[in-house]
Parts: C-alpha cells; sequence; structure tokens
C-alpha cells in the first residue's frame, strides 16, 4: 500500500501551485466578488488551456485521460487558493458519470468539458438517496432543485429523478425554456448557489434503477475525497496565514506567536491538519486501488478534513484580532469556504455516520 504521490504527480502539483499562485491572488479574488457573476470565465479559459478540465476526460474525447490521483492533487491546490471554479462537479463528477454510463448527449459535453466551453451542475449528492422531489416521466422532468452549485453558470445539470418508484439519473439543458433559474443569497459569493425549476423539461436518461444508485454512491464518494483535498488545502493556506501574521504583530513588546497560548493554538491547527492529510492520502489511494476500502475512506478524509478547515479558518481569524473580523482582513474568505464546505454533500455528522458503519462492516 503506497501513500505517496509519483515524481509526476508531484511535477503536477509543483506548476499547479506555482500558477495558482501567481495568477489567483487576494486581489482577483475581490474583483471577483465585485463582478457578482461567481464564476471566473478568464481563469475557466486558462485551466482549460492547462488541460486540467479535461484532467480526467478520456483522450478519444480531446482530454488528458488522468485518473483519480491527478484529480486529487489539483483539488488540494485549487483549494489553496479557493479557486472560483466548479472544477469538483464538472470536471471530476460529471466526466467520471459520463465514462462510467455513456451516452451520446454524454459524449459530446465530455469533448467540450474538455475545451472548457461547457459547466456541469450535479445534484443530490447531499443525501443518501435520490430526492424525490424531482419527477420523470417519458424522457421528461418535473420538479425543484435547491440549493445547487453553479446552478446560473451552468450549461446543464445532472439531476436525480424518481421515475415509477425507482431513482433515476438524468441530464438536463439547462438552456431549456422549461428550466427556470433563480439566484439564491449565500454566505460565499465565489461559490454561487441557485435553484431550479423544471416544468416538463426533456432530460437525458442516464442511468435507472440499481445503476444510478450505483452511480450515485460513486460520485458522493469520488465529491468526498476530493472536496477533502479542497478542504485540506484551503486549511493549509489558513494556517500559514495564521503563522506569518502571529510573526509580525506585537503585543507588550514581542511578536504573539511567542506566548503558549497561540503556539497551543497553532500547534492543534497543525495536528489537525496532518491528521486530514493522511485520511486524504487514505481516499486517494482506495480511488486508485482500494474500491473495496473506499466508503470507509471517503467518511474519514471528509470529516477529518471538515474539521481541520472549520478550526483553522476560526482560528485564523480569531488570532488576526479585531481586524479579522473586518472585510480588508482576507481572513473571510476562508472562514465563510469552510461554512459552505461544512454542509456541502451531507454535514460531517452524516458522513461520521457513514465512517461507523463502514468500519463496522
Amino acid at each position: 500500500m503506497n501513500f505517496e504521490f509519483s515524481d509526476e504527480q508531484q511535477m503536477l502539483r509543483d506548476n499547479a501551485r506555482r500558477f495558482l499562485s501567481e495568477t489567483l491572488t487576494f486581489e482577483r479574488l475581490r474583483a471577483q466578488l465585485d463582478s457578482g457573476t461567481g464564476l471566473d470565465p478568464e481563469l475557466w479559459r486558462q485551466v482549460a488551456e492547462l488541460g486540467w478540465s479535461g484532467a480526467a476526460v478520456p483522450e478519444e474525447f480531446g482530454g488528458l485521460g488522468l485518473g483519480a490521483m491527478e484529480l486529487c492533487v489539483l483539488a488540494e491546490e485549487l483549494g489553496r487558493v479557493l479557486a472560483p471554479l466548479p472544477f469538483l462537479g464538472t470536471a471530476c463528477i460529471a466526466v467520471d458519470m459520463f465514462t462510467r454510463s455513456p451516452t451520446p448527449e454524454g459524449n459530446a459535453l465530455l469533448e467540450n468539458i474538455a475545451a472548457g466551453s461547457a459547466v456541469v451542475a450535479v445534484a443530490g449528492l447531499d443525501t443518501d438517496l435520490p430526492s424525490p422531489q424531482l419527477q420523470w416521466k417519458d424522457g421528461r422532468v418535473d420538479g425543484k432543485v435547491r440549493p445547487l452549485a453553479w446552478a446560473l453558470q451552468a450549461s446543464h445539470a445532472i439531476l436525480y429523478a424518481s421515475a415509477g418508484g425507482e431513482p433515476a439519473l438524468v441530464l438536463a439543458d439547462l438552456g431549456h425554456a422549461g428550466v427556470r433559474r433563480t439566484a439564491l443569497t449565500g454566505i460565499d459569493p465565489l461559490l454561487p448557489h441557485g435553484e431550479l425549476l423544471l416544468e416538463g423539461a426533456p432530460v437525458t436518461l442516464i442511468a435507472r434503477g440499481d445503476a444510478a444508485r450505483a452511480l450515485h454512491t460513486d460520485a458522493r464518494n469520488l465529491g468526498a475525497v476530493l472536496t477533502a483535498f479542497e478542504q485540506t488545502g484551503a486549511a493549509d493556506t489558513a494556517c500559514d496565514m495564521t503563522v506569518a501574521y502571529v510573526k509580525e504583530r506585537y503585543a507588550f513588546g514581542r511578536p504573539i506567536g511567542g506566548y503558549q497560548a497561540v503556539k497551543h493554538k497553532l500547534a492543534d491547527m497543525a495536528v489537525k491538519i496532518e491528521l486530514a492529510r493522511s485520511n486524504c492520502y487514505f481516499g486517494a489511494w482506495a480511488l486508485a486501488d482500494g474500491r473495496d476500502q473506499l466508503d470507509l475512506a471517503a467518511a474519514a478524509a471528509r470529516v477529518s478534513a471538515t474539521e481541520a478547515l472549520d478550526y483553522a479558518a476560526q482560528e485564523c481569524l480569531h488570532l488576526h484580532g479585531g481586524i479579522g473580523y473586518t472585510w480588508e482582513a482576507n481572513c473571510h474568505f476562508y472562514y465563510t469556504r469552510a461554512r459552505v464546505l461544512a454542509s456541502s454533500l451531507g454535514n460531517a455528522a452524516a458522513w461520521g455516520e457513514r465512517m461507523l458503519a463502514a468500519a463496522a462492516n
């Protein structure tokens, strides 16, 4: 069992970190906030040119054909800079579903995803069972979906519906007249959410019954591991920001980082991050080579990474003192992202129950 990344994967990480640190600054994040669009189209174009949007897309559809380990590397680096991009849903989960259950529409979207010209929102991953709010019949869907990440920016959406009492996985073109989209106000405008109202909207059936359930389970586990890497990357940066600040902020003639209480906070932060990273590596290995342990690994990664980012973001704000609560400080970027990611794909308590159930089996 090898939890280390290969030389090629390390090179991908180094190149991604260099590009993102130079490109996605806090000034650019603030400009994106002011734009109110949520998605940074220029950054998405640059990411597509680097091949990241098509990292998991098979080569015959114009992608790089990379595996889960490479997606984990990219997810951590994108999380480190809080990239306002639909990487998880579009480049990872949607691609995995289209590849496992191919359709002509899905194959066409794979090419568009690799080219950076499509964004796919994915619904229904925050519950154990597909949502009964959507009803599929004769190739059309009626119902409402909320909240859905990137709902207003997406060209298509993967939805779970009830089809005669059994689950169905469908693909909807959000440009159709039968789809209405409404923006929802959230605490992190860089990760926007919206509502879909579908009234007789035509859809493409991807899978139904047990096949849909299997895709749903795989998508949740993949999303959990990749989100955990994103959370760990964000927690790492929040920790670095805090360490840099406590070295420069003086109180009573000495840096506040020299006080024991502050040291304990930083030590706790570092321990939680390292525990999360270890569980993330376990999840990455399970995605690549240990599918029989994926339920346990995904849940463990999700729980520990959520705790690490929650704690790091909170203490980053606290240890910055009064200025940490102001708009001028950058702490709020990580605190709001921590709150949103903690509730995506289901909360930590639900994943804790899944981890116990998986460990008992």
